[in-house]
């Protein structure tokens, strides 16, 4: 038998034997088909059934749209994600995950009926034994078009030692996830149950799906549209930004750029006040994460994102959202105190990230669309802008000048954070922070502001320095520099049109914007790196109308 011929399911994940996670970077475009990846879907498909098997009679069944992506993950490779998959060829939920995630569900909702349900140990005349329970879990088929294949193959590209920690390699590798499944769930008994007793079970079960499915649930996997998981915050924004890409081209607003951001925030604002392990210790217990040879942490808080699909404009480039809604929510927290100081902290989390970031691709950047002076003459997408709706507006930190902004600075962001260390966490302080390359210390960051109070056409300052040349003394181009970064080297600076509010008799009034430009300048810089340092820090404090306020 050819060996060649074998398919790629089923051949061992070695170099030149198989490797689909791997993305081959010379396939690009239509090329992208010829990664393994594409090519194992694609002989996946030819044998699988599109139609879900039938659940055996007796079996009650409920149908539940996922939000966005779902992935489950067979554990028959190492270093691949891919669906556990049924006999047909569809892929499949196991009914031992739905039991283990019914069980957790019933502990919160119907704890006396834990046993009753799904069984458990029992002492009879002192002896342990197993008792069986009355449900059986049959799990879930995907019952729509789960079967288009270009969105089957998906990504996954851990970024944190790269943007936070330092300039470490990185890299992308595919899984595969099905995209907005609406699946099928199967649930029998072998007892007669009523109408009541069914309707408490999926009660049960919807409380479960609440708080997502499968693997990756904390980046906004596994979520039905109308979760019921409880909620440290919902936030309604909107915003716009370069729209994320497939391998093979694809566009596809991603839901899980919310948990990047606010997980690398937290790992940056805790950087600056403790040692990096610790940092990484507290982060991982917030937001889940690898624990090497323990395996995986679940975290405190996941994400979840809502958005009616009318209201996501999604071009070849750029995505346009006029609202939605990002719910941040409990995961495994049965403490009231610490539910209310978790919302203190994400809020606080989430007011960084608006300020000084964004959210999704080109984070580090303003929108150039709406802020960049040249609109007419530059062709290429770059940055993001996002704003709070409705009531969230009154997340917006009002600023009247320049020591109301240094002020929160240091009482409402520094000490914080150190307070959470000591209090929340019962860690230690350290001086020194984190050696990253993006730690919050007073001593590796500039931050500096301005007040502009167009409203209407606020143009960026900054962003003229990065992509102009230098054409007066109040310009100073540092354009393609160390600081501003380059093709596969993560810049120094962000930048950022903030809007800027005032409190007036208890309202909030807008203003305009501040436009912030925060810095982590190179430590070790030498050579023409420190020059060009150095002179635009000074430009920034003798000639610029930026003020440092940090």
């Amino acid at each position: 038998m050819d060996a060649d011929r074998v398919p790629l399911a089923f051949r061992a994940q070695i170099e030149g034997r198989c490797q689909v996670q791997r993305i081959n970077p010379d396939l690009k475009g239509d090329d992208a088909a010829h990664n393994q990846a594409y090519i194992w879907v694609k002989e996946w498909l030819r044998g699988a059934l599109q139609d879900a098997p039938e659940f055996p009679e007796g079996v009650k069944t409920k149908e539940y749209e996922i939000s966005w992506r779902f992935v489950t993950n067979s554990g028959q490779d190492d270093s691949i994600i891919r669906p556990v998959i049924s006999g047909t060829g569809c892929p499949f939920y196991p009914g031992s995950s739905m039991k283990g995630a019914f069980r957790r569900a019933c502990k919160s909702v119907f704890p006396q009926r834990i046993l009753q349900y799904c069984g458990g140990e029992v002492v009879v005349d002192g002896t342990r034994q197993t008792q069986p329970g009355i449900l059986r879990f049959h799990g879930a088929y995907p019952v729509n078009h789960w079967k288009d294949k270009s969105d089957l193959v998906d990504l996954v590209h851990p970024q944190q030692n790269w943007q936070v920690e330092e300039q470490a390699a990185h890299s992308a590798f595919f899984m595969m996830s099905l995209f907005q499944p609406t699946l099928r769930f199967g649930i029998s008994s072998n007892q007669p149950l009523s109408e009541t007793e069914w309707a408490e079970i999926w009660q049960v079960w919807e409380t479960a799906l609440g708080y997502g499915i499968g693997s990756r649930v904390s980046a906004g996997y596994g979520h039905v549209m109308d979760s019921t998981v409880p909620r440290l915050l919902s936030i309604r924004l909107r915003g716009e930004g370069l729209i994320s890409r497939r391998v093979n081209g694809d566009g596809e607003f991603r839901p899980n750029l919310f948990k990047a951001a606010l997980r690398g925030h937290t790992l940056r604002l805790l950087g600056g006040v403790t040692t990096a392990e610790i940092a990484q210790t507290i982060t991982k217990r917030l937001w889940g994460g690898f624990a090497g040879r323990d395996g995986s942490v679940m975290g405190e808080l996941g994400v979840a994102f809502r958005c009616d699909r009318r209201q996501l404009d999604e071009g070849p480039q750029w995505f346009t959202l006029h609202e939605g809604q990002l719910d941040i929510l409990l995961l495994n927290v049965r403490d009231e105190e610490r539910r209310q100081r978790l919302r203190t902290f994400v809020i606080r989390l989430i007011k960084f990230s608006m300020m000084l970031g964004g959210f999704g691709k080109s984070w580090r950047r303003a929108s150039h669309r709406r802020f960049f002076s040249k609109k007419k003459d530059y062709r290429r997408d770059i940055g993001c802008h996002w704003e709070f709706l409705g009531r969230e507006l009154g997340l917006y930190q009002p600023f009247r000048n320049l020591d109301d902004i240094r002020r929160y600075f240091v009482r409402g962001l520094y000490q914080s954070m150190q307070d959470w260390v000591m209090q929340d966490e019962g860690q230690r302080l350290d001086v020194r922070g984190a050696n990253w390359r993006e730690a919050w210390h007073p001593d590796r960051i500039q931050v500096w502001a301005r007040f502009d109070d167009d409203m209407e056409d606020a143009i960026s300052t900054a962003l003229d320095w990065f992509h102009q040349e230098q054409d007066s003394l109040s310009h100073r181009s540092i354009k393609q520099t160390h600081l501003t970064g380059k093709l596969n080297q993560v810049g120094r600076m962000w930048q950022r049109m903030y809007p800027w509010y005032v409190k007036r008799d208890g309202r909030l009034i807008w203003r305009g914007f501040i436009e912030f430009v925060t810095i982590f300048p190179d430590l070790n810089a030498t050579g023409d790196n420190l020059a060009i340092q150095q002179d635009f820090l000074q430009f920034l404090d003798e000639v610029s109308e930026f003020d440092r306020v940090w």
